[in-house]
């Protein structure tokens, strides 16, 4: 009974001396620094087009409830839309509305399983994905 008693101690010891550290993840993940809704739109016969409208959401009156987030159209934000390859489809720029229109042939797109949309706001680089 003592020698299961010290087991036990000793795999609790062990336990709670290897647990993970906060600095030793693997990567450390950052909101992005806009909000991209990309929505799948009507397109011509033979044609893939995708919507995207781009907000800066302004959290300053977050905590009143008159106020709470702003969404704030991202106007002249320059985005690569890339396939899952990191390969290169297109270089869109949003509108003063913050939205923006890929378009692009079905059959450039035969194989593409996602595509990620990619630009750098305020000097901080983002990446956000849409699956197809």
């Amino acid at each position: 009974m003592r020698r299961n008693i010290l087991y036990l101690f000793a795999a609790a010891l062990f336990f709670f001396t290897t647990s993970c550290v906060e600095e030793k993840l693997a990567f450390t993940v950052v909101e992005s620094p806009v909000l991209g809704l990309i929505s799948e739109t009507s397109a011509a016969e033979g044609m893939v087009a995708f919507t995207g409208t781009f907000y800066e959401l302004d959290k300053s009156g977050i905590l009143d409830q008159n106020i709470g987030i702003d969404s704030i159209p991202v106007a002249g934000l320059e985005l690569r839309v890339e396939s899952q390859n990191r390969a290169l489809l297109q270089t869109i720029v949003t509108a003063a509305d913050g939205t923006t229109l890929f378009e692009m042939p079905a059959t450039e797109l035969e194989g593409v399983t996602r595509l990620e949309w990619t630009g750098t706001y305020d000097g901080q680089i983002f990446r956000i994905l849409k699956n197809l």
